[in-house]
């Protein structure tokens, strides 16, 4: 499929190309919530690192008093004191 068809179809559906074609996006809001999109699940959790498996390796936020606000399939939303994100391939 072209990235023009995907493009189209991301519009009509309201959702990231990067989800369509199976990459992980991530978003911090003000320090205090981040959005992962395209995730595998979770490969490890606590109050100062949340990790999730990624196609191309491990997404990892790090702070404080971190928690897992909505966790769906592919979606996940993580708030506390958020002070970085990384990714490991």
């Amino acid at each position: 499929m072209s990235n023009s068809f995907l493009q189209c179809v991301s519009n009509i559906c309201g959702v990231e190309l990067a989800t369509l074609i199976k990459e992980c996006k991530y978003s911090v809001y003000g320090s205090h919530t981040a959005v992962v999109e395209g995730h595998n699940g979770i490969a490890g959790y606590s109050d100062e690192c949340v990790s999730f498996a990624v196609d191309k390796g491990i997404l990892t936020i790090w702070g404080k008093d971190l928690r897992i606000k909505h966790l769906e399939k592919n979606f996940a939303v993580v708030v506390g004191s958020i002070s970085s994100v990384e990714v490991k391939k």
